[in-house]
């Protein structure tokens, strides 16, 4: 009877065995590849945990993996912005029929391997993840031993999963293969229960996170009407020192002002700088419904949007608190500033107009509620000093201003920008703010404002003038000269999408998801040859 029973348990175990062995094997090369790929990455929040080495293929469940539906090899991978660290394993170059690679704003670093050159399609976007190196992002590798890779990698077979390394060995003894099957099935048991313990705690800590991203840090000073809340965490001072230092601010630290109000640069005592604008209100609201709406604001944070960081209410008016931006708007930077030590050239305005992309998308389709910009202007995007833009004064037009007054009070001075179902009905929607995305490109490949007088001149704004562009028109005539040395091919995409955006027809016009999406597609370099790879890449 004990025989029997062992007898039993033996072919449970080896029929567990049997079935893990056959998924481990059904994974296909291109899988195989990706979980090597997995291994190099430091995915501390464990977003990849769908990266499974028991499926057949990575093409259904496998987060941000696309493939060629005909023979199921890999086609696209997209992991922008999901915080992963660590290296890009060598595994990618045998991801041969890979034409995308989406890694941007992550924290990736060491040289991009040089056997992505296998992927004889692929176009890859790696801006953001500051530490890699390689003729990709346009970075010299210093300090390498071999291909451009650390001198030191594990072999290749410690980035296989622990189930094919163990489901390879065979044993002769009938005895030992089942303590081997036992244990495996041991420790698949317990390998299941460790990632559901682990699953749960990730959700739990989702939600916490997502508590404290809409949580509002407040410091209230209640005294003749002053009132100061601070978003987006504590600032380190106290609330007596910040309103000091705003009812300090007078005409000498003025630096701007706009359809919503005069901008003041404030300096803290430890040489923190923060810009505060004073606005003016041009409808009649209650301090509840306005600083209910400034909350919702307060809790938004992107990369591509300027950080509100607080608000206070004064006897003498309203004060927003933001974060400062030392190359200031994009107009003042483009048109007028001198550009010696940060030069607009191609890419810095493909960079500028990328991420002014990514945050308008994230306002139109990532927030909740969604927002309209309304106001959007090269103005209102302001630039740090490695020129990635900030977009600013989102939300602010449906807070301040009476819907009767949409056009004399917001816009005055930014016709160019405006749709033409904006001006005509008032009706800002997130189409028209498209619309004046795709004004920001032309402005962007010309170095010209929307009104310039040479359009004026011929009674053309620069949307009239681009309807009036031909084929033989060179690009002496359309590309500003400050640009440099630009590829033919490149200046007709960018103005493909702008005329896109600006189309006269609303419904006709793509989604800014869909617009980010285009820009990335061609702002991306495919990969380059060999020969280029061996003669430049690393000294």
């Amino acid at each position: 009877m004990g025989r029997r029973r062992l007898a039993v348990n033996v072919a449970a175990s080896w029929w567990i065995f049997a079935s893990l062995l056959a998924f481990a094997r059904a994974l296909t090369p291109d899988g195989e590849a990706l979980l090597e790929l997995k291994l190099g990455f430091n995915d501390a929040k464990r977003l990849l945990w769908s990266w499974r080495p028991t499926d057949s293929h990575p093409c259904s469940s496998w987060l941000g993996v696309s493939c060629h539906p005909s023979d199921l090899t890999v086609r696209s991978i997209d992991l922008p912005y999901m915080q992963l660290g660590g290296i890009i394993s060598p595994s990618i170059g045998r991801i041969r029929r890979l034409q995308r690679l989406a890694l941007h704003q992550n924290s990736l670093h060491g040289p991009i391997p040089i056997v992505i050159k296998n992927c004889t399609e692929l176009r890859a976007l790696f801006v953001g993840n500051l530490e890699l190196c390689g003729l990709q992002v346009q970075k010299v590798c210093r300090g390498t031993g071999t291909l451009g890779f650390p001198a030191v990698l594990p072999h290749s077979d410690a980035y296989a999963s622990p189930e094919l390394a163990s489901f390879s060995s065979k044993r002769s003894s009938h005895f030992l293969n089942g303590i081997i099957i036992g244990a495996v099935t041991t420790m698949a048991l317990a390998l299941v229960a460790i990632l559901a313990f682990l699953w749960i705690c990730l959700l739990s800590r989702k939600e916490r996170l997502a508590g404290n991203y809409v949580k509002m840090q407040k410091q209230l000073v209640q005294d003749g009407g002053t009132k100061l809340d601070i978003f987006h965490g504590n600032l380190p001072y106290s609330s007596q020192e910040i309103i000091k230092k705003l009812e300090l601010l007078n005409e000498d630290d003025m630096i701007g002002s706009g359809g919503f109000g005069t901008v003041y640069k404030m300096v803290m005592d430890d040489n923190s700088v923060f810009a505060v604008k004073k606005i003016d209100i041009n409808r009649e609201i209650s301090d509840q419904i306005f600083e209910r709406e400034l909350e919702i604001l307060g809790s938004i944070k992107h990369i591509n949007l300027v950080n509100l960081r607080g608000y206070c209410r004064l006897p003498s008016g309203r004060l927003l608190i933001y974060d400062y931006l030392a190359l200031g708007n994009l107009d003042h930077y483009l048109h007028e500033e001198n550009q010696e030590e940060h030069p607009m050239n191609w890419n810095a305005r493909m960079k500028i107009a990328l991420g002014t992309a990514r945050g308008l998308a994230y306002l139109h389709h990532d927030c909740t509620p969604r927002i309209v910009h309304k106001d959007f202007k090269s103005s209102n995007i302001l630039l740090d000093r490695s020129l990635e833009p900030h977009l600013s004064d989102f939300g602010l037009a449906k807070l301040l201003v009476d819907g009767d007054a949409h056009v004399t009070t917001v816009v005055a001075g930014t016709f160019g920008y405006l749709a033409p179902e904006y001006l005509q009905n008032g009706l800002a929607t997130h189409k028209s703010d498209v619309y004046s995305f795709g004004v920001l490109l032309l402005e962007l490949v010309t170095g010209k404002r929307p009104t310039d007088p040479s359009f004026v001149r011929r009674g053309l704004n620069i949307v009239g003038w681009l309807n009036t562009l031909t084929e033989e028109s060179s690009l002496d005539e359309i590309v500003d000269q400050k640009c440099g040395n630009i590829d033919a091919e490149a200046v007709e995409a960018i103005l493909d999408i702008a005329a896109m955006c600006t189309d006269a027809n609303p419904d006709h016009r793509p989604s800014m998801s869909r617009v980010l999406q285009m820009l990335e597609e061609e702002i991306m370099s495919p990969c380059l040859n060999e020969e280029l790879y061996e003669s430049h890449l690393y000294v």
